[in-house]
């Protein structure tokens, strides 16, 4: 892997060579008819055009708009399952629901005492009669 990758930066450094060596060519080849400064400054200027046209290519996103929309619909999606539960849905259909609740809630807190002290009695209670 390592051997690859050093391949790769051994290929991308004469790359650059090239390039820089193409725009030399470019200038010598542009001097002989306009002059120096005007062949490194027409260089420079075609340069700039395909910097520019790489860079509108890398920022033209042609997913961008999809994925927008499918993280909204994400976003809604989850906003709606928090917002409502099935069990509030078949709670609302009764119509003595607080009534109903708070019964519920009473009676459950006496029955829970009850049971927590009976399942403890019966796991503390064996290991006293174990011992």
């Amino acid at each position: 892997m390592a051997r690859s990758a050093a391949f790769a930066a051994v290929a991308g450094v004469f790359g650059l060579f090239m390039l820089a060596l193409l725009h030399l060519a470019a200038v010598v080849w542009l001097a002989e008819d306009h002059g120096e400064l005007r062949a490194v400054l027409y260089v420079a200027a075609a340069d700039a055009v395909i910097a520019g046209l790489f860079l509108l290519v890398a920022r033209r996103n042609k997913y961008r708009r999809v994925a927008d929309e499918a993280l909204e619909i994400r976003r809604d999606s989850l906003r709606m399952v928090r917002h409502s539960s099935p069990v509030n849905e078949v709670t609302n259909l009764v119509p003595w629901r607080g009534l109903a609740v708070g019964l519920a809630g009473r009676v459950g807190v006496g029955i829970g005492r009850k049971l927590l002290f009976a399942v403890f009695a019966l796991i503390f209670g064996r290991r006293r009669r174990r011992r």
